[in-house]
Formats: C-alpha cells, structure tokens, sequence
C-alpha cells in the first residue's frame, strides 16, 4: 500500500528546520514565506476540498499554482509584484519538497518553470543633503525621546544600515571609545562592522544616560516608550513623523515617500557620489552581489551629468542662412536707415 505524504508535514520541516538552519534566512523572511503557504493552503483547501491536514502531496502540480496566482491578482487585488512574491516563496517550499520527495521531482520543476509577471521598474527615492539636513534638525533633543529619535536617525544615515539590522543592535554590537564602531547583523547572518562618526558617538551617549530599558530588553539599543526593544514599524513612524514635520522646511519631501529604506538608498548614493568604489559600497551596504549595488549609479543624476561632461559633443558645422551673414545683415541695417525706420 502507498503510504499517504502529507503536505502538512513538509511545511512544518520546511518553517522550522529548513529555513532558519539549513537556509539560514532571517525571521522576517520566514514570515513572509509562511504568509504565502497559509493564502495557499487555504486556497487549496476552498478549491480542492480537502481538509487541510489531510493534503497530500500529489494532489499539488503546476496548475493548481496557476489557478492560486490568478486567484491573487483577480480576487484579492494583490499587484504584480505581490504576485511575484508569493510565487518566489512557494516555489522554494517546491524545490525543498522536491529534494524531500524524490516522487514529487517532476512537479517541483514545472513549477519552478511558472515565470515572473513583468513588474514596472521603479526609481528609488533618496534624499538630498538639503532634505536630510531639514528632517535631522527637525528632531527636539529636549522632548521626551528626542535623543533616541536623533541617535536612530544619525545611525541609520551613518551605516546605511537595514531596518532590522538596526531594530537588531545590543548595546555590546557598540564601541564608542577612539575606534568608535557598530556590528551589524545582515541576512544569513552575515556581519559587518561600520565606523562611526564623532558626531553618532556623542548622540548615542547622551540616549544611553536617559534610556530606561526593562529587564528583558535591557540588551537593546533602541527602545519604544514603555522600555521595549524598539520595532520596525516603530522606525517607520519616527521617521514619517519627521519627514512630515521637516516639508515646512523642505517642500520638496511632499513629492517623496520616506521611510527606513530611504535612508539606506540615501547612504548609498552620498557614498557614490563623494567618489568611492561601487565595491567598497557594496562591502558598506552587506550587498550579497554587486548587481544590487549597481541600481545607485542608475539613479544618481548628480554622477550621470559628471559622465556626460567627460563625453563632449561633436564638433558640428554650424551653417547659416544666407539672410543671416554679416554682409546682409549690415546691408539691411542700412536700408531700414534710409526708409527712415529705427528700433523701437
């Protein structure tokens, strides 16, 4: 007798084995990949009337996927790139399972051949020093968590970090003696290690002697208002909170939707264009691959126009009407003086 393979099964190994020990991705990607098998297994459960714990395996082949991801864009309104998205994370559930499963191979890999929908490309905002200046200044070192909002912001613009590598800092990741410095934690647990400036240093050491943590979250840096490891979505208000304030001053942030990743995409293209390497840029950044650093001198104007000075016009033969040469032109003068007409 064929023994039954459940499909909830591999979905536990794959959540909790695979993903964080195997893969070694973060908590938040994990979160994204669960999101996307739930929408699936639900849509499963509504279209194929199983009961989900009773799923097998091989009731799952391509088209089910396809019906799934025209079901997401047609009922649920989801965009392309959300599409995209959950597709990318069901498709690495497959190919697990694919390796799992050695029957379920042929499936994984017409599943892996359902292609990405074409997505608009989209130019990253950044801020210019004017904009950063105007949001920085905005923050009142004398309110209630105005050093720690001043602190966040001057680390995050400093190390161009990520938001949860910022939500991830411990008070031990910080040296703030001569070689002042911050451990950054990335995906896969990558780490790197930032300088910082004299300015960062002072700010984050004027936070520390007023932050009130509570036991368990006495480690972390950045704490909310009841002493708790600050979130990411804590970030993102802060830093709506500020941007919003600061168009008074800089009207031209109504035009830009700002957020934690803006000050990453903001590091990045100072670093540019103050002359370093995309290299040293992609190291700064914790870029897995030089592609991804790649974007910044395609949306830098400022390095855009220096390349186009370095590449001069050519020199083109400048032709002139025959009304327009010196002698006609002083020939007409002279006749409008002698009709008696003159410039008005």
């Amino acid at each position: 007798m064929k023994q039954k393979l459940y499909l909830s099964h591999y979905i536990r190994l794959f959540i909790i084995q695979f993903l964080p020990n195997e893969k070694g991705v973060s908590e938040n990607t994990i979160l994204a990949y669960r999101d996307a098998l739930k929408l699936f297994l639900k849509f499963c459960v509504d279209h194929l009337k199983f009961k989900i714990d009773k799923l097998e395996c091989d009731k799952i082949d391509d088209k089910i996927i396809r019906r799934f991801l025209n079901y997401l864009e047609q009922e649920r309104g989801c965009t392309a790139s959300t599409r995209n998205a959950r597709l990318a994370a069901l498709k690495t559930f497959f190919s697990y399972l694919g390796c799992e499963v050695p029957e379920f191979l042929d499936k994984s890999r017409r599943i892996n051949t359902i292609p990405q929908k074409k997505t608009p490309h989209k130019i990253v905002d950044h801020l210019d020093s004017d904009e950063l200046k105007a949001i920085i200044d905005g923050i009142d070192v004398d309110s209630r968590n105005g050093y720690r909002d001043k602190a966040l912001l001057l680390l995050m613009y400093n190390t161009g970090a990520r938001v949860q590598e910022i939500v991830d800092i411990k008070l031990n990741d910080l040296r703030l003696d001569a070689a002042s410095q911050v451990k950054l934690t990335g995906k896969r647990k990558k780490e790197r290690v930032i300088p910082l400036w004299e300015d960062t240093i002072k700010v984050i050491n004027a936070y520390i002697s007023v932050r009130k943590a509570k036991q368990e979250d006495e480690d972390h840096l950045f704490l909310n208002n009841k002493g708790e490891s600050i979130t990411r979505f804590g970030i993102s208000y802060i830093i709506k909170k500020y941007s919003d304030k600061a168009i008074k001053v800089c009207p031209s942030l109504k035009q830009k939707k700002v957020g934690p990743h803006t000050f990453r995409h903001t590091t990045a293209m100072h670093l540019l264009e103050g002359g370093n390497e995309l290299n040293v840029v992609r190291l700064w950044l914790g870029h897995a691959s030089l592609n991804t650093t790649h974007m910044y001198i395609e949306i830098s104007m400022k390095m855009k126009k220096e390349i186009l000075s370095k590449a001069q016009p050519p020199e083109l033969e400048q032709k002139v009407r025959k009304w327009q040469k010196p002698k006609i032109l002083e020939w007409l003068d002279k006749l409008c003086e002698e009709v008696g007409l003159c410039e008005v």
